[in-house]
């Protein structure tokens, strides 16, 4: 039999003395974290998706008025009817801009809310899966 070197001992006594993971529980932890946020990042894409769609709603509505104006303004016979077309578009534009500022607001902060909501949930079920399988 052939005499062991110092290497292969320092090696026995490192095998000994390191524990090895169960594979199989780590695959299933990792599998359920990259579940979680693949279920987490759909809704956070579907969260903006809707975002956008509401601003780039209301910035195609406000270029409509834009384009308006400019007819309103060929169609004007007077000065006090281009007066009129300008202060027109102008209150319209203030009161849209605001009722548009009101619905992101409310449409991030409910975002934010269903975002925090997933996470913690995420969260949950992630460490719910190592406890099981600790």
């Amino acid at each position: 039999m052939a005499p062991t070197s110092t290497s292969d001992n320092v090696f026995n006594k490192a095998a000994e003395t390191i524990p090895f993971p169960d594979l199989a529980r780590v695959s299933e932890i990792n599998g359920t974290m990259l579940n979680e946020t693949a279920k987490f990042n759909a809704q956070v894409g579907t969260a903006m998706q809707n975002i956008g769609k509401e601003w780039s709603e209301f910035v195609g509505m406000r270029l409509r008025e834009d384009v308006q104006l400019f007819r309103t303004i060929q169609d004007c016979r007077s000065l006090q009817d281009l007066q009129q077309a300008y202060a027109q578009f102008w209150q319209t534009a203030f009161a849209q801009y605001g009722e548009e500022a009101q619905r992101m607001l409310r449409l991030t902060q409910g975002t934010v809310e269903d975002v925090t909501r997933a996470a913690k949930e995420a969260r949950e079920t992630t460490v719910h899966a190592a406890d099981k399988a600790a």
